[in-house]
């Protein structure tokens, strides 16, 4: 496996592990800090990542809520050389019951010498 396609499931970890650590701005460093990040979900397409910030501190106010995401890789390529689009089935468990879950699709960029997220699309 090349180096790129280790780097972004690493950093994918990361994420996750920041995620169920409740450290909700943490796991935010694993996105782009642009204003052109893009977010795709059911409901649209938000634009920026201080937009989505404010959005996942919106929905999870009460950090106990955030819930226990886990991850299974569905498709992982690199499609350029500073770039790699991973798809994978996610969700979000609450107190043993399932709060959110379903296929998520990023495209990760090599951005000032780190792997961040740049567009994702969740549903």
């Amino acid at each position: 496996m090349n180096d790129a396609i280790t780097e972004v499931k690493q950093a994918l970890d990361g994420q996750v592990a920041a995620w169920n650590n409740g450290e909700l701005e943490k796991a935010m460093d694993f996105y782009w800090e642009s204003p052109d990040m893009l977010w795709i979900s059911r409901n649209g397409t938000e634009k920026g990542w201080q937009e989505v910030l404010e959005m996942f501190q919106t929905d999870f106010t009460d950090r106990s809520k955030m819930g226990d995401y886990t991850y299974e890789p569905l498709h992982i390529e690199q499609v350029g050389p500073e770039a790699v689009y991973y798809v994978y089935r996610w969700k979000i468990d609450l107190q043993g019951k399932k709060l959110m879950g379903g296929v998520s699709s990023q495209l990760w960029k090599k951005v000032n010498g780190r792997w961040v997220i740049t567009s994702e699309h969740a549903s």
